[in-house]
């Protein structure tokens, strides 16, 4: 049976497509019991997703207008009006529903890019797909009551906010893995393109060996004479070449073997960057985990990355390793994005002060000295609009923190980033 992997992920989405009305009417509902006469939100063709309040057309208006994002590009408007006499407008609660707006819309698009992503490439059982989706449900299910609770005083919106925040920390692992699925389209696709070129040849093969065999059986039905049938069966076989083709079918067929475990090799290893068959929490060798995340990017490294190694024997560490998986990642990703060409990293282990001390150091273009206390920040970067969210280093940070740790950061610009993780061990030592 044929199979082949088809990636979708990522695919043009209107904002229709993302947010529903109903998540959007108590924020709108809270907005206009604040004071403006009626609030709306607009889609990309400037038609009406969800509308709350009224409009007087005796009244004079002032409108408020804020742009809705989607991956950094404008796809609907946020409109305000106030009444015009007297003069209410108040653009601090328009933004402030602007940007509750902004979260919802950005986690939901990362809820659907996940869900795009395992559906495309992770193949995972019944049971598996099961328990995904009730997670998801489970998120979304937050998330709605996040904008219900938006009903409250400003105080207690801000703090619903904060837990929002918490929980879209959370749901980052899945989406840095959607990065990922081009570079491993592309490592799939060329073992795949050979063994289907090897598969045509072969095919081709065939019909000369059949071509051959009827030749074979029409001379031994027609009592050719030994030595006539030797002649002519001899000369068939030099024109179809076949002591070639039987040399290059065995070829064909290795490396087309070859291809085949070389693309389960790169689903094993993102199946097991993901650790999905694994419970919350283990005992974890670090650099294993460190291993598994460079042949997850492996990739997007392409020969152009030289990577030095100084791993020293590690104790195991109970923590999540689907998280501590995702720190790591997110942390050697943003130095692989530090430099175009001739980039050095080296990734360092040891064990002083009875913790565990990974580091990561890179020679890309580093970070200037008045950018260094924000780049833990969320939604923080320095690249260009689209080319990264700003929530890695702050997704790693928290992971770590989360596990006991801490994150230190040492910067030069123009001359590379060194990221230190300490993690401590507590009581639980035994060497792997």
């Amino acid at each position: 049976m044929n199979s082949r992997l088809e990636f979708v992920i990522g695919a043009e989405k209107r904002l229709a497509e993302i947010v529903s009305g109903p998540e959007m009417e108590p924020l709108l509902r809270s907005l206009v019991m604040a004071g403006p006469l009626y609030a709306v939100v607009l889609d990309e063709d400037a038609l009406p997703i969800c509308r709350r309040g009224t409009d007087d057309p005796l009244r004079k208006t002032r409108q408020i207008r804020h742009a809705l994002l989607v991956e950094g590009e404008p796809k609907g408007t946020l409109l305000v009006a106030w009444a015009a006499e007297p003069a209410t407008q108040n653009d601090s609660l328009a933004l402030l529903a602007r940007d509750a707006l902004q979260l919802i819309i950005n986690n939901n698009l990362k809820r659907m890019l996940t869900t795009e992503l395992h559906t495309s490439v992770v193949q995972e059982s019944y049971e598996q797909l099961v328990e995904g989706n009730r997670r998801l449900a489970d998120s979304e299910k937050r998330y709605r009551e996040l904008a219900v609770s938006l009903e409250q005083k400003v105080e207690e919106r801000t703090a619903e906010l904060q837990r929002a925040y918490a929980r879209m920390l959370q749901q980052e692992k899945l989406a840095a893995v959607g990065s990922l699925a081009a570079g491993m389209a592309h490592e799939i696709n060329n073992p795949n393109g050979f063994v289907r070129s090897n598969l045509t040849t072969f095919q081709r093969y065939v019909r000369k060996m059949k071509d051959m065999l009827h030749q074979y059986q029409v001379l031994v039905a027609e009592n050719t004479p030994l030595q006539q049938l030797q002649q002519e069966t001899g000369s068939k076989w030099r024109e179809l070449k076949l002591d070639f083709v039987l040399a290059d079918t065995a070829e064909l067929l290795t490396q087309s073997i070859e291809g085949t475990d070389r693309i389960a090799r790169i689903v094993a290893d993102l199946k097991s960057f993901s650790h999905v068959d694994e419970s919350a929490e283990a005992d974890v060798d670090l650099n294993a985990e460190i291993e598994r995340v460079l042949a997850v990017l492996a990739p997007r490294m392409a020969g152009q990355v030289r990577i030095e190694r100084e791993l020293q024997q590690l104790p195991l560490f109970r923590c999540n390793p689907g998280l501590i998986s995702q720190a790591l990642l997110n942390i050697i990703q943003n130095a692989l994005q530090s430099r175009q060409d001739a980039l050095e990293l080296k990734i360092s282990s040891r064990v002083p002060d009875n913790c565990v001390e990974i580091s990561v150091a890179d020679n890309g273009c580093g970070i200037a000295a008045e950018n260094l206390s924000r780049v833990f920040d969320p939604f923080f970067t320095t690249r260009q609009v689209g080319s990264g969210t700003g929530m890695g280093l702050t997704v790693a940070r928290e992971i770590i923190i989360t596990a006991g740790g801490s994150v230190g950061i040492a910067s030069i610009e123009g001359a590379g980033t060194i990221i230190t993780l300490r993690l401590p061990l507590g009581k639980k030592e035994g060497y792997k």
